[in-house]
């Protein structure tokens, strides 16, 4: 049986869509090849039977028996078909929010015995000879990473401002910093209205460095694309990486 909690299951379910039965965009036949091929397993074993039968139940009766392992394994090959699907037009990006994708790989990983990064791990910062390695925030080094590793700095900066915005509209529904840090907007970003004036003075630099994330990026998607210094592209990602970083934090 696998090491899920009551949370865990919660946040699966949400992410698998296995509301009235079913399991994402599956059909009976597609599910069981899909772990025939992918995982080589009978999802439709007699083992994992449970309750009515359908395919949501499948997964839950397979949850209910398989080792961690197994489970950890099939979750992030679960959230590795989400994103093609996404790619593909086969689901709607705005079914599955970062965050939740995100939450749904960490259980897999947790199974899997991988160590999670704590926070401490991710805002790690080293320097030596005038040099600093900066830890940039997973979720903007994985989009970003291969526009580097191809020398494409502009694009790269582009694409990692995107990620800040985005996940600003999953928190506020607003893409525009200037729209999106209202009054009103204050607890769902932070979790709680500032308790005194310097707070305040944070959450409005917070505001301010969203701001500057809207416009840069504007500048940037107006603009043709043109070669870029390595070393001006990574202090523009960092500043992504830090916004995102401190609307974060209330997630983690």
């Amino acid at each position: 049986m696998a090491n899920l909690s009551t949370n865990d299951k919660q946040i699966l379910e949400k992410l698998f869509q296995m509301g009235g039965g079913y399991v994402l965009n599956f059909s009976d036949r597609t599910m069981s090849e899909f772990f025939r091929d992918d995982l080589k397993l009978n999802i439709y074993s007699k083992r994992y039977n449970y309750a009515s039968g359908s395919k949501a139940n499948h997964m839950r009766g397979f949850w209910m028996v398989a080792d961690d392992k197994t489970v950890g394994r099939s979750i992030l090959k679960l959230i590795e078909y989400i994103r093609t699907q996404i790619l593909v037009d086969s689901l709607s990006k705005s079914d599955f929010p970062e965050e939740r994708l995100v939450a749904g790989g960490k259980i897999g990983e947790r199974l899997l015995g991988k160590k999670l990064e704590s926070q401490e791990e991710k805002a790690e910062v080293t320097f030596k000879n005038g040099n600093i390695t900066v830890t940039l925030q997973k979720e903007i080094l994985d989009h970003v990473q291969k526009l580097l590793n191809d020398r494409h700095y502009f694009n790269a900066i582009e694409e990692a401002y995107k990620v800040v915005r985005k996940k600003l509209v999953t928190i506020t529904g607003s893409e525009r910093a200037t729209d999106a840090f209202n009054e009103a907007n204050i607890i769902k970003i932070f979790g709680h209205k500032p308790k005194d004036e310097a707070e305040r003075d944070f959450f409005e630099g917070v505001k301010f460095l969203h701001m500057a994330i809207q416009f840069l990026r504007n500048e940037k998607a107006h603009t043709l694309a043109q070669d870029l210094d390595k070393n001006l592209a990574i202090h523009y990602i960092a500043l992504a990486s830090l916004a995102y970083d401190l609307i974060n934090r209330k997630y983690q």
